[in-house]
C-alpha cells in the first residue's frame, strides 16, 4: 500500500470514526425534556452544554408544530444541526460531563451498529495490502480446492458403504436361512428326544414316589410307637409328678410358716435390740457429756499443775542461785578468815622471832 492509499484509508477511517462518536454522544440526550440532566449539567460545571441541550428540545418542539411547507423549516433544521454538533464538540471536549444514556430506539441502535460494522470492515480493507489480499485470496481458493475435495471423498466413502452394507446384507440374509432351517432340525430333534425322557422322567418319579411312600408308612408308623410311648411316660410322669408337687407345696407351707414366726421373732429380737441400743447411746451420751467434762476439769488441773511446776522450777532455780551465793559468801568468809588468821599467825610468829632473839642477844 502506498503513502497517499494511507492517508486515504486514514482520512476515511477519521470520518466514520468521528460519526459513530456523534451518534454515541447523541445517546446521551433524551428526547423528552429531563430538567434533572439540566441540573446535573449545571451543578458540574458544565453549563453551555445544558444550555445548548434545552435549546435542542426547543427547536425540535418547534420544528415538530411546524406545517411541511413552511418557510422557515429548513432554517430551524441548519440550527438543530449546529446545536447538535455544538452538543457533540463540547461531549468531546468534556469526557466527564455527567449525563446517562437514554433510549434511542431500536432503528437508532441498529444504525449505530450496523455502521460499527461497516467501519470494522473497512478499516480491514483498508488495512491490507495488495499481497495481503492475493495472499488471502489464495488460502480461500485452496481452502475451497481441499473443501470440494473433501466432498468427493465422502460421496465416494458414501458409495463405498452402501455397497458394503448391501453386501453384509445379503450374507445376513443367508445365514438367517440357515439358522432357521438348523433351529427346525433342532426342534425335530427335540420332540423325540423329549417325548422318550419325559416317559423314563415319569417312571423314575412313580417308582420314587412308591419308595418315599413305603418310606413314610414306616417312619410314620415308627413315629406312632413312639409318641404313644411318650404319651405313657408323660402320664406316669405327670403322676409322679403331681405327687412331688403336693410333698413340696406341703413343704413350702410349713417353710412358710416357720418363716412368718422367724420374721416375728426376729422382729421382737430387733425391737429389744433397738430399746437396748437406744439405752447404751443415752448411756454413751451422757458418759461422752460427763468425759468431756472431766476431759476439760483434767486439762485445767494439767495446765495449773504445769503452771505450780513452772513455779517451783523457777523457785528452785532462784533458790539454787542463793545457795550458790551463800556458798560464794561462805568461801570468800573462810578465806577471809584463812587470810586473817594466817595473818594474825605470822604476826604472832614474828613477834615470838623478835623476842627470841632479843633473849639472845641478853645472854
Amino acid at each position: 500500500m502506498n503513502k497517499l492509499t494511507n492517508v486515504e484509508s486514514q482520512r476515511v477511517m477519521a470520518v466514520l470514526g468521528d460519526m459513530l462518536d456523534r451518534l454515541n454522544y447523541l445517546t446521551y440526550v433524551p428526547l423528552k425534556r429531563d430538567y434533572h440532566l439540566i441540573g446535573r449539567l449545571h451543578e458540574n460545571g458544565v453549563s453551555a452544554v445544558g444550555d445548548q441541550v434545552e435549546q435542542l428540545w426547543q427547536l425540535d418542539d418547534g420544528y415538530e408544530n411546524m406545517d411541511a411547507n413552511a418557510a422557515r423549516r429548513e432554517d430551524v433544521l441548519g440550527k438543530i444541526k449546529l446545536t447538535v454538533r455544538s452538543i457533540c464538540r463540547h461531549m468531546r471536549e468534556n469526557p466527564r460531563t455527567p449525563a446517562t444514556p437514554a433510549d434511542p430506539g431500536d432503528e437508532m441502535m441498529t444504525l449505530i451498529k450496523f455502521l460499527s460494522e461497516l467501519t470494522d470492515l473497512m478499516f480491514s480493507q483498508l488495512s491490507k495490502t495488495v499481497e495481503d489480499e492475493t495472499s488471502k485470496r489464495d488460502l480461500m481458493e485452496n481452502m475451497y480446492n481441499r473443501r470440494k475435495q473433501a466432498e468427493d471423498d465422502l460421496v465416494q466413502l458414501r458409495d463405498k458403504l452402501s455397497d458394503m452394507r448391501k453386501t453384509k446384507e445379503d450374507d445376513i440374509s443367508h445365514l438367517d436361512i440357515q439358522l432357521q432351517k438348523l433351529k427346525g432340525e433342532l426342534a425335530t430333534i427335540n420332540k423325540v428326544a423329549t417325548a422318550n425322557e419325559l416317559l423314563l422322567i415319569q417312571t423314575q418319579v412313580k417308582e420314587t414316589l412308591e419308595k418315599a411312600y413305603d418310606q413314610h408308612s414306616i417312619e410314620m408308623q415308627a413315629l406312632l410307637e413312639t409318641y404313644a410311648q411318650h404319651e405313657q411316660l408323660l402320664q406316669k410322669n405327670t403322676m409322679d409328678h403331681r405327687e412331688v408337687e403336693d410333698a413340696l407345696r406341703k413343704a413350702k407351707c410349713k417353710i412358710a410358716v416357720e418363716v412368718a414366726s422367724t420374721i416375728e421373732k426376729y422382729d421382737q429380737d430387733m425391737l429389744a435390740v433397738t430399746t437396748e441400743i437406744d439405752g447404751l447411746q443415752e448411756r454413751y451420751t451422757a458418759e461422752l457429756n460427763e468425759f468431756q467434762a472431766l476431759s476439760e476439769h483434767f486439762v485445767k488441773i494439767d495446765e495449773e499443775q504445769a503452771r505450780i511446776e513452772e513455779e517451783e522450777r523457777i523457785l528452785e532455780a532462784i533458790r539454787e542461785e542463793e545457795r550458790r551465793e551463800i556458798q560464794k559468801l561462805h568461801n570468800a568468809a573462810v578465806r577471809i578468815q584463812s587470810m586473817w588468821r594466817g595473818s594474825v599467825v605470822r604476826r604472832e610468829y614474828a613477834a615470838k622471832k623478835k623476842k627470841g632473839g632479843k633473849k639472845g642477844k641478853k645472854k
